[in-house]
């Protein structure tokens, strides 16, 4: 199965786990994909069963900047001159790489920032394409395309422009990386924030949708989106308990903690080890803030 069909003129190309997401395509008075990650032969073919081609896509919509759910984005503007439409923290992120890479802690001189390049390069071929946007995006804008609208929800706390997209009919909501993986979620950059991501998610808990899109889940419309959003809410309590657990042992150290691995389940690759370095940074940022460990002298030291 590369793809489901949601509603008439609303469908989902699998695209699954990371280096790829799930790409919603809207089939209406225009052509609408949200987040090109997947693979594109896949979404040319659901294309074609429409009698269309990639060069008939109108709009492209990215709900955040995660080189994962950015892929193809100017391939299809270059194959289609489609418009390219992002919320006013991403656009100027796309408009410029470096910014991206800063944006995602990979600063120039980074020691793993090369690395992070070849991955990207590696999987997710494109996504450093110099582009434009075209359209801002802003909180709770819409986008009318006939029988189905769109709205824009900000939703940070993965990353600062992390939105997920309402679509209005039939009820449902894009939750792009707020995922609902047995993996749980990512804060694994610098300005990732733990306390809007929880904000985030019980934000979505609060609203009344016939189900939940995930972004990456292979099985991805989740009616009893709900119960999945705390399930998923929980793995942060969980990853900070064993956070805590270790400093209360013997680790005095991010390195000591990121020696165990909590979030990932091998730490051999760099880039991965960089991402739980941040993960676990935000955690003892919380101990500290929960007054449930201080820094002395250079070391962690539970109170």
């Amino acid at each position: 199965m590369t793809h489901i069909e949601i509603q008439d003129g609303v469908f989902l190309v699998i695209g699954g786990s990371f280096p790829r997401c799930n790409t919603l395509v809207i089939i209406d008075k225009e052509v609408v994909i949200v987040d090109p990650g997947c693979n594109v032969e896949d979404l040319r073919a659901l294309l074609q069963q429409n009698n269309l081609a990639l060069r008939d896509i109108n709009t492209v919509i990215l709900s955040h900047i995660h080189p994962d759910h950015i892929t193809h984005t100017m391939r299809l503007n270059r194959l289609s001159k489609c418009r390219i439409a992002a919320n006013e923290i991403t656009a100027p992120l796309f408009n410029d790489k470096e910014k991206m890479k800063e944006f995602l802690g990979f600063h120039k001189g980074h020691p793993v920032r090369a690395m992070w390049e070849n991955l990207v390069n590696s999987k997710m071929y494109g996504c450093l394409d110099e582009g434009l946007v075209d359209e801002v995006l802003r909180n709770g804008d819409k986008f009318a395309l006939g029988n189905t609208t769109l709205r824009m929800l900000y939703t940070p706390g993965h990353l600062p422009d992390h939105m997920c997209i309402e679509i209005l009919e039939p009820n449902m909501i894009y939750g792009s990386d707020i995922d609902l993986t047995e993996f749980g979620p990512f804060y694994g950059h610098p300005n990732s924030s733990i306390p809007e991501f929880k904000d985030s998610i019980r934000k979505l808990q609060e609203r009344n949708y016939t189900a939940l899109i995930s972004g990456h889940l292979k099985s991805p419309v989740v009616e009893d989106y709900k119960t999945a959003l705390s399930a998923y809410e929980r793995q942060f309590d969980i990853r900070e308990d064993m956070v805590y657990s270790l400093i209360m042992g013997w680790a005095s150290s991010i390195p000591e903690i990121t020696m165990t691995p909590i979030i990932y389940p091998s730490l051999t690759n760099p880039v991965f080890l960089q991402f739980e370095t941040w993960m676990i940074e935000h955690h003892v940022t919380s101990l500290i803030e929960r007054n449930l460990i201080e820094e002395r002298k250079g070391k962690l030291v539970p109170l």
